[in-house]
């Protein structure tokens, strides 16, 4: 037996949306968090990919005519900070079994969207659907036409508040 759930929509000037106003609004700031904390992961991978000989802060030596002629290493390089909630650094297998057990180079699709960031090094980057909910409901469409967003208003909420702590 099958049943059918209604949503909600709601009309802005421009046509029809999955969420009102603040809804959207506390999507649009945590995707961008969300953008953020990809730029964080793969600044951790870089960081991780290379051997601890090679994690240096490097200055270049110029002669009188300012031409480079060497460089010297001034201090170890620190460890990039991965204090966001999108991202996790768990250092065993069991995070790859996630989804099937399935490895893949950059990310694993699921049912075509694109749901979680693996990375070799043990960095694990989830969007909670947040990506997703945002594309949803920033282009507006026709009454019909409205896709439900992934998470309630209540986990977007709750994500916004442990994110922002508002």
């Amino acid at each position: 037996m099958t049943t059918m759930t209604e949503t909600k929509v709601y009309q802005s000037k421009w046509g029809f949306h999955p969420c009102d106003l603040e809804t959207y609004k506390k999507l649009r700031k945590l995707n961008q968090w969300f953008l953020k904390a990809q730029i964080k992961a793969a600044e951790w991978n870089r960081w991780a990919r290379k051997d601890e000989h090679n994690r240096v802060i490097k200055k270049f030596v110029r002669n009188d005519q300012g031409q480079r002629i060497g460089c010297e290493i001034v201090c170890p390089k620190p460890e990039p900070t991965v204090d966001s909630p999108f991202l996790l650094t768990e250092r065993s297998e069991n995070q790859w079994k996630l989804y099937g057990g399935e490895r893949t180079k950059q990310t694993y699709w699921e049912c075509g969207t694109t749901s979680s960031y693996f990375f070799p090094t043990g960095l694990f980057v989830n969007s909670f659907g947040i990506d997703v909910d945002y594309h949803n409901a920033k282009k507006p469409v026709a009454e019909d036409a409205v896709t439900p967003l992934k998470n309630s208003v209540k986990e977007i909420n709750d994500l916004y508040e442990k994110v922002f702590g508002k």
